[in-house]
């Protein structure tokens, strides 16, 4: 069955001829250097498909008049329109007579007027495929926030009191260690006192002083 044929269309914007259109399709190769001083590649990335074609439009449309009809002023309705849709920033669908491209970003619009044309239009489109990416929400099971063979809570870590209390220890262990160390000291100071003192009666006793 023979496909039916159609105008192509830009935002549902239906125009009268196809002068000329492009699908270009490029790749990225990555490369990461190596010791050995050169080059290695272990992928191929393709990169979004575009389109460019320069399209016409007239306000007395010969081959799709029983789709537009003739009209003063459908040419500047139309720009008017292309221009209003390029400041919303929404993604097209572009169709033309043998492919659909679906998700299409427009990068570039000139419109050209000039007395060969006379009242119609040369519209010129630049086109990326556009990688839509959506959300998506997972519950995460609340064992996974447990740990531990209870499965408790894991709870908050808090480095600010443990510090205090290591620093309080750590003071009051240098301050007892201190008090120690006073202790001994007279302790030894007044035995040293006690056995000069015995060392002086039985000197005194046997007349040797």
């Amino acid at each position: 069955m023979a496909r039916k044929l159609q105008p192509v269309s830009v935002w549902g914007i239906e125009f009268d001829a196809l002068i000329d259109e492009t699908k270009s399709m490029t790749s990225t190769i990555p490369e990461y250097p190596v010791e050995k001083g050169f080059s290695v590649s272990d992928t191929i990335i393709n990169d979004p498909i575009q389109f460019s074609a320069t399209l016409y439009l007239t306000n007395t449309p010969v081959t799709w008049l029983h789709r537009h009809g003739s009209s003063n002023d459908r040419v500047k309705r139309i720009c008017n329109d292309i221009e209003k849709k390029w400041f919303e920033k929404k993604l097209t669908k572009i169709v033309t007579s043998d492919t659909v491209y679906t998700n299409m970003g427009l990068t570039s619009i000139s419109i050209k007027k000039s007395a060969d044309i006379g009242y119609a239009r040369e519209i010129s489109i630049s086109a990326k495929k556009v990688r839509v990416t959506k959300r998506k929400t997972v519950n995460i099971p609340t064992y996974v926030l447990k740990a531990g063979e209870s499965m408790a809570n894991a709870g908050k870590a808090s480095t600010s009191k443990s510090s205090s209390k290591s620093s309080s220890s750590s003071s009051s262990s240098s301050s007892s260690s201190s008090g120690s160390g006073g202790s001994s000291s007279k302790k030894s100071s007044s035995g040293s006192k006690k056995s000069a003192s015995i060392l002086y009666g039985a000197a005194s006793g046997l007349g040797l002083i």
